[in-house]
């Protein structure tokens, strides 16, 4: 006669199991938001775009000469909102990084690439 209410029980817990599994909180974490980034290549050369995060990088994207771009940099390359880029000229072994980038939700950052690589800055836009 105890195995009905074996039976039951285990009966019982799985329907509450399933029960909970289904519950979603709406108060839940939302991933992170894509970053913008404009890129303005003043310089001649044809530039490689990367986001670095420690001692890995991932391409953003490529800006010809003289021309302006905008890319999304993958959400995981700034999980605590501190963002770092890298600007590669391709055909020369010449490298730019820049400084650790703060940047909060809503905002974009604007790298300009100068003529003289070294001379190259950015700054942070609310949107």
């Amino acid at each position: 006669m105890a195995q009905p209410s074996i039976f039951a029980a285990l009966a019982g817990l799985m329907m509450g199991a399933g029960a909970c599994a289904t519950h979603h909180d709406s108060s839940a974490a939302q991933p992170p938001e894509r970053v913008a980034v404009t890129v303005k290549n003043s310089n001649w050369m044809d530039m490689d775009v990367f986001a670095v995060r420690g001692g890995t990088r991932a391409r953003v994207g490529s800006v010809t000469g003289l021309t302006t771009a905008t890319f999304r940099v993958p959400a995981n390359f700034a999980p605590d909102g501190i963002l770092q880029f890298m600007v590669d000229p391709i055909g020369s072994d010449a490298t730019y990084v820049t400084d650790k980038i703060v940047v909060s939700p809503g905002q974009r950052v604007e790298l300009t690439i100068g003529t003289v690589l070294r001379m190259s800055t950015f700054a942070v836009w609310t949107r």
